[in-house]
């Protein structure tokens, strides 16, 4: 992993917004996390919504790198387009789609609406976003993708949003969010390709995004034209 140019690629697209990164750490998953980040808000920007960063401090995009700490006291992206509010958060805690009150914490959340995430402390203490307030999620791994590691994540989708996993209904109207997504540094392996193969025959609306670092360049060079989020289904 090239950790000098990925931090390059973040720094410039961070840049536009008028704001920089708080502090770039050389942890590699750090900035896998902070790429998978800005690589969410490219796919919105593309569909026509208007990006902003909200809550930053003195200038600076204040980004939340782990499960420890309080939304409210980090920055986080607003995607506006016409009536559509989302809001794009790192490293989120979620309410799981089962009724267990399990808790995930995901490398980015998109949140429907500006009401679900506290702006500031809350009365109450805010444990988890509602699973009804998630509208998709990724996880970001620096890994080559292999047959277990696209198990694992098919596991963590089942948990979070399992509806993906199933056949779309006739008749439902397709958005513009991207599909619960792993994106990687690693390649994708002949053995993994055959996996995908079989998530798509199964209908599941899952996208795996690898080599990601090759989609942030172009995504600095104002070549990304479109979103590298595609549904498996696409494969077959």
């Amino acid at each position: 992993m090239k950790v000098a140019a990925i931090e390059k690629e973040l720094k410039a697209f961070i840049s536009k917004h008028s704001v920089q990164f708080e502090h770039l750490s050389i942890r590699e998953t750090a900035l896998l996390e902070l790429g998978a980040l800005t690589m969410a808000t490219e796919h919105y920007r593309l569909a026509g919504y208007t990006i902003t960063v909200e809550n930053a401090i003195n200038g600076l995009f204040a980004a939340k790198l782990s499960s420890r700490g309080h939304p409210y006291n980090f920055s986080w992206f607003k995607c506006v387009k016409g009536k559509e509010l989302y809001e794009i958060h790192s490293n989120l805690s979620v309410m799981g789609g089962h009724k267990d009150e399990a808790v995930y914490v995901v490398d980015v959340a998109v949140v429907i609406g500006d009401d679900h995430v506290p702006k500031a402390k809350p009365k109450k203490k805010w444990v988890a976003l509602n699973n009804k307030a998630l509208a998709t999620f990724a996880e970001v791994k620096k890994l080559v993708v292999y047959p277990m590691l696209l198990a694992q994540f098919i596991g963590i989708v089942h948990e979070i949003t399992p509806s993906m996993l199933k056949k779309l209904k006739a008749g439902t109207v397709e958005d513009d969010h991207f599909p619960p997504s792993l994106i990687t540094l690693g390649y994708l392996t002949a053995t993994s390709g055959k996996a995908l193969k079989g998530f798509a025959k199964r209908k599941f609306r899952v996208c795996v995004v690898h080599n990601f670092d090759m989609y942030l360049s172009q995504m600095r060079r104002g070549e990304a034209d479109k979103s590298p989020f595609v549904m498996v289904q696409s494969l077959i």
